[in-house]
């Protein structure tokens, strides 16, 4: 399971508690779930990179956003690591929706690879709303590219405050798991 999060200077404190509010409650659910699971943590900015699982969650903001970086690692890690053929692959991926527009189209299209190989991908945009100012709002169409990729393997959530958290978790795993 890929745990990837966006740390550029964008990503405001609150922003980051929000993101890593999620990623705790998905990372004691799945050790709760299942004995026989490994972790990969990826932060980025400009550039991705692999990190341990403190300075996931407790490391700082710098720099700009190239979102694609952080798919392009992910896929490095799975040819070397995790093929699909004998791994399931879960990615779940938190950010502010800021990135580079020149990065957009890469971005999309990675996207497209990782749902052919992976068993859910999971988006977490973290902000009070998804807004034109987002890095799936094609600018020249001002329309949402995401919705074009949406489906049983491609989730969304837009995660705002931290009363959020939770039900948009459930909506990433289908509302199989709600409290009430």
């Amino acid at each position: 399971m890929f745990f990837m999060m966006d740390v550029s200077g964008s990503m405001t404190q609150n922003r980051k508690y929000l993101a890593r509010s999620f990623f705790f409650l998905l990372y004691h659910f799945i050790r709760c779930k299942y004995e026989n699971i490994e972790l990969v943590f990826l932060a980025h900015d400009t550039h991705a990179y692999e990190v341990n699982e403190d300075k996931f969650f407790h490391r700082g903001s710098a720099g700009g956003t190239m979102v694609s970086s952080v798919y392009e690692k992910q896929l490095e890690i799975i040819n070397e690591r995790y093929h699909p053929d004998t791994w399931n692959i879960y990615s779940f991926h938190c950010s502010d929706g800021d990135n580079w527009r020149s990065d957009n189209l890469k971005t999309v299209s990675l996207i497209s690879l990782l749902k052919e190989i992976c068993q859910i991908v999971g988006y977490c945009e973290i902000n009070d709303s998804l807004s034109d100012d987002s890095w799936f709002v094609d600018k020249d169409k001002l329309a949402n590219v995401l919705d074009s990729l949406e489906d049983d393997k491609f989730r969304i959530s837009l995660i705002g405050k931290k009363e959020d958290v939770w039900p948009q978790f459930s909506k990433l795993f289908g509302g199989k798991y709600d409290l009430k």
